[in-house]
């Protein structure tokens, strides 16, 4: 008798994960969140003293195009990014990197990444420089072994190269 319900009600659970999973949707916002006076005088002071020459974006960011890329374009914040990526600090000190791509939904990421990603296309590569109200704040970000790996109210820097936008 186990194995008759068990039967009978697989095909329901399946059709309940399928129905879930397509009723699921994307629900990221845009946010107008834009770093405070004193963050962005603090990033241009470390993009001077590390010489790096870098566009300032209105929210607070600065980037870099190291390739403007020649593909697809970003819609929306449920756009779904392929990427490879370096994290790391300003004194070169990484954090995160990635050799393969990475998939993942651009409104999952931190306020940095909604705002300098969409400035490439497919194919391209940019430099982003982030402070910390656009990062990860005033938080740690510890590993799963609870070792602090980007300390909280860190300037960060990740060299982003988009594979494809879908």
């Amino acid at each position: 008798m186990k194995k008759i319900v068990l039967f009978l009600s697989l095909p329901l659970l399946v059709m309940m994960c399928i129905s879930c999973s397509k009723s699921s949707s994307c629900t990221s916002v845009d946010t107008n969140k834009v770093a405070t006076a004193e963050e962005i005088a603090n990033l241009k002071d470390s993009l001077e003293k590390y010489n790096i020459d870098a566009i300032q974006h209105p929210s607070g960011i600065f980037y870099k195009i190291i390739n403007p890329g020649s593909g697809g374009i970003v819609s929306n914040l449920c756009t779904q990014v392929s990427a490879t990526y370096w994290g790391g600090f300003f004194d070169g000190r990484s954090f995160d990197q990635s050799a393969t791509p990475l998939t993942f939904t651009l409104g999952a990421t931190i306020v940095g990444w909604h705002k300098g990603i969409p400035l490439v296309k497919e194919g391209g590569e940019i430099e982003i420089y982030i402070p910390p109200s656009l990062g990860y704040g005033n938080e740690d970000m510890k590993d799963n072994n609870g070792v602090v790996v980007i300390p909280k109210n860190s300037y960060l820097v990740f060299k982003v190269k988009v594979v494809r936008f879908s």
